[in-house]
Order: C-alpha cells, then structure tokens, then sequence
C-alpha cells in the first residue's frame, strides 16, 4: 500500500446498530418552507423586463441585422451587369451587345463605367461580324468564346472553316464531319452538306478540303496547315487505332 498498513488505534470503529435520533419529519417541513420563502424574496428575471433593459442602455450593440447591412456596400449598376455576364457566362452563354441594349439604359455609359472597375476586370468582349459579344474570361475560355460567337452568329460556313483551321493548327488533327453534329454546334447532316456546297464556291474557303478513310469516313483539313498525305495519316489513326477500323 502506498502509504503502508494502518496501525492499530489509528483510527477507530464504531458499529452502529441503531439511529440515535429518528428523522424528524416536522423539522424538516419547516426549513423547506423557509428555503422556498427565501428563494420567492428574489426578483426572478423577465424576458420583458430584459429587453427593456437593453433598450434603455446606450452602448447596447446594435442588431444582427444592422450590422450586415452597415457592411454591405450597394453594388453599383456595372457591378451589377457584370455578376449577369458572370452568370451567363458560367452557363455557356455569350451576350450580344443587342440583347443589352434592349434593357433601355445608356448602355454605353454602362459599359465605359464597367471597364474603369477593377472588380470587374474579368468581363471582356470579342467582335463578330454581326455583334459585340460580352462574357467573363473567369468562366469561359478565350477559345471557348470564339466559338460561341461563331455558332451565335449562325453562320455555319465559317464556323466549319475557322474549327477545321484551328484544329489543324493547334493540336494538330483533321477534323471529321460528325465532329460538328455533337456540342455545341448540333448540326444535322442536312445542315453540314448545304454549307460545304456553299463553301466550294467560295474563295476563302478554298484551303478547306475533303478525304474519305478506309471505313468510309469523312475528315475535313486545311492546306494551310497540313498536306492531305499528313491529314490522311491523322485520320486514318483515329479511325483505324490499335484494333482496325472502329
């Protein structure tokens, strides 16, 4: 043990083999009255009693409420023009400076005010033939906005030839023909064959030509960027791959 064995007449022990006063019952009646007598002479708080307390105090904060609202600046029209441009633009969507000019303010006034604000140095525009298009590069790529313009603008010979070119350039990779029937062109096969007969005839288009794969596919290049010798052998790639034609 820690403190070692206890020894005798240390301590001593007592039976007890009887109460030596019975619990008098009427005693302790009388000092519960009295604790509950003492407890009742003490003013309990209100709620009501509370509030009109902290109206009363001077230094008393001010409400939850207030105090957001004291924090929160009003946003100014361009600000608030550039969260829907935000707003779009994280949906996919560019804006035509015709649609804004709809909203009847001095838009021009707007837009100036826009660029001066450092908050909303994101929003940038780029020209079509048809419009000012508004987006926000936070959102939406550079790339990605060049080609909404295109599809935006509806005109579907440029829109093959401008991807063909950049496809060629950038990766670089011949472009097939179903490429423009999936997002976010959607064209229809109709839609495709009406505007390369329009671009045949067409000198500016005259860099954009046509091959067919050994599965029957076809594959859109410009000469600008690559001979058909070298588009044949990217397309021929995709299609055949690792296993033969898909």
């Amino acid at each position: 043990m820690l403190f070692g064995r206890r020894k005798d007449g240390f301590s001593r022990i007592e039976e007890v083999t009887e109460f030596s006063n019975e619990v008098n019952e009427d005693e302790l009646k009388e000092k519960e009255e009295f604790l509950n007598s003492e407890s009742d002479s003490q003013d309990k708080p209100d709620l009501l009693d509370y509030l009109e307390e902290l109206e009363d105090t001077d230094d008393a904060p001010n409400s939850l409420d207030e105090e957001e609202i004291g924090e929160i600046e009003e946003k100014t029209e361009a600000q608030l023009l550039a969260e829907f441009l935000r707003m779009r633009s994280n949906a996919a969507y560019i804006t035509p400076k015709s649609s804004l000019e709809k909203e009847g303010q001095d838009l021009e006034e707007l837009l100036s005010s826009l660029s001066e604000d450092e908050s909303c140095s994101d929003i940038t525009s780029i020209k079509g033939d048809k419009d000012i298009y508004y987006y926000s590069d936070e959102y939406m790529s550079d790339n990605y906005a060049n080609i909404a313009v295109l599809v935006e603008e509806k005109d579907l010979p440029k829109t093959i030839a401008e991807m063909v070119r950049w496809n060629g350039k950038t990766y670089p990779c011949a472009t097939p023909l179903y490429y423009f029937n999936n997002s976010p062109y959607f064209y229809t096969d109709a839609q495709i064959e009406r505007a390369l007969d329009r671009m045949r005839q067409q000198e500016k288009y005259s860099d954009i030509c046509e091959l067919t794969t050994g599965n029957n596919k076809r594959y859109l290049y410009s000469t600008i960027h690559m001979s058909e010798k070298y588009a044949r052998a990217l397309a021929e790639g995709v299609e055949y791959g690792e296993y033969g034609y898909r």
